[in-house]
């Protein structure tokens, strides 16, 4: 119950500078049990003190740093005490304090701060403290540029020699109130032999929502595939399409997943995860991705424009912040050709297909979206194959890859063939 309560009241505070609520005096008073606590996460701990130092505090949590400072050995374990006294010789310590300070950092101390992520030396408690400082801080451009930097030289990738590679890059930590179905759109992308690559992770804080994953173990499939196998799978034109697991190309990072569970809050490891593009075409992939928040709907397509790795990009504001595509509206669609950015809306309207209510459902689970999915890859007419016309439209029209008039009969020729479906019984076997 102790590491419970903690976590509940990190939530309340550590969202960030719009979304952050103040503790109130008998929830700061709860703290100083928590803390002492030996059932309590040093993680969460840290955490929650650099949302305390680094938002602004009201009167009575500023009574409450105070009395800390002056006794702090009565609060805090003693690993964190150097967050109100700054007595640490400790580098990484050091850069937390800085930023927990609200002072950027540099280039050379942003990359100084990705490694020590990944130093097994480091304790996990200052990782979460160095990941919840930048996000409620605020990433500046430069850091966010070492940040994803940092995290593309460690991942195992491959080449192929494919001209077209599409990678479908939603969140890791998936999804709790929509259907996702990615995994069939890339199948049907397959079957026009337009190569498709998915990729993320069983599952992962803090949404720890259904994942691409999950859907396949429950297929029956073996989503830990080699890389290189996977690069088969891509480059075979019967299957054409592959799905990769972090576990497998970035295991490294796959390591921080406790860590980023008792961190409780979403740090930057979760925008940059899902652009590493394990299985990389020598010409550049065409990346597919989404955002929720309105900061990183120019961040994340900048950032690839300056990093030069992707052939060009789409980024959506998708349902929960992924690439799916509500079916009841426009959305929001930021378009990277490979030199300029532009913004404009996509709709069902613009291919004559229908609006339909998308479905929002917290207790969905990935046994019905699996279900559904397979469905409309068997030529079902209901609403998985909507939404995968939909979302395969809008990659094929907005990357110019087909030049056909009449897409939309194209696509649902090929899910009423059973086509897409053979690509899909061939995937991770």
């Amino acid at each position: 119950m102790v590491q419970e309560r903690l976590a509940e009241l990190l939530k309340k505070k550590g969202i960030g500078p719009e979304g952050s609520k103040s503790l109130i005096k008998e929830e700061l008073s709860e703290l100083q049990y928590l803390f002492k606590s030996p059932d309590a996460s040093l993680t969460t701990i840290a955490t929650m003190v650099t949302a305390l130092l680094t938002l602004e505090a009201n009167i009575q949590e500023k009574e409450w740093i105070e009395k800390v400072k002056a006794y702090p050995s009565e609060f805090l374990p003693d690993e964190i005490i150097p967050f109100f006294t700054g007595h640490t010789k400790d580098v990484f310590y050091q850069l937390i304090l800085k930023v927990i300070k609200h002072e950027d950092l540099s280039q050379e101390e942003a990359e100084s701060g990705i490694e020590q992520l990944f130093d097994r030396q480091i304790p996990d408690y200052l990782k979460g403290a160095f990941l919840e400082s930048q996000r409620l801080k605020r990433e500046t451009f430069i850091e966010n540029k070492a940040f994803l930097s940092g995290l593309w030289k460690k991942v195992e990738r491959i080449k192929t020699d494919l001209p077209i590679v599409i990678d479908i890059a939603d969140s890791y930590d998936g999804f709790n109130r929509t259907a996702s179905f990615s995994l069939f759109t890339a199948a049907l992308l397959a079957s026009l032999d337009i190569p498709c690559i998915v990729h993320s992770i069983d599952k992962v804080a803090p949404k720890e929502g259904y994942t691409s994953h999950q859907l396949l173990k429950l297929a029956g499939k073996n989503p830990l595939i080699s890389v290189s196998n996977a690069k088969q799978a891509l480059e075979n034109k019967s299957i054409g399409f592959c799905y990769l697991d972090q576990q497998i190309f970035f295991n490294e990072l796959f390591q921080l997943k406790r860590m980023r569970k008792e961190m409780v809050k979403r740090p930057f490891l979760a925008t940059f995860e899902k652009l590493l593009q394990p299985i990389q075409s020598t010409q550049g992939n065409y990346l597919v991705s989404g955002y929720t928040h309105p900061h990183y709907k120019e961040e994340v397509v900048k950032q690839l424009k300056v990093q030069g790795e992707c052939k060009m990009a789409l980024i959506f504001k998708g349902l929960e912040g992924s690439t799916q595509l509500t079916l009841s509206r426009g959305s929001v669609a930021i378009f990277y050709d490979g030199n300029d950015i532009y913004e404009s809306l996509v709709s069902p309207e613009d291919f004559g297909l229908p609006l339909l209510e998308s479905k929002q459902d917290k207790s969905i689970k990935p046994e019905d979206v699996l279900s559904e999915g397979l469905a409309a890859l068997e030529g079902k007419k209901n609403f998985a194959r909507e939404a995968i016309i939909y979302q395969a439209a809008v990659i094929i029209t907005k990357f110019n890859l087909i030049q056909q008039k009449d897409l939309i009969p194209v696509l649902q020729q090929k899910l009423d063939s059973g086509e897409a479906l053979n690509r899909w019984n061939m995937l991770n076997t």
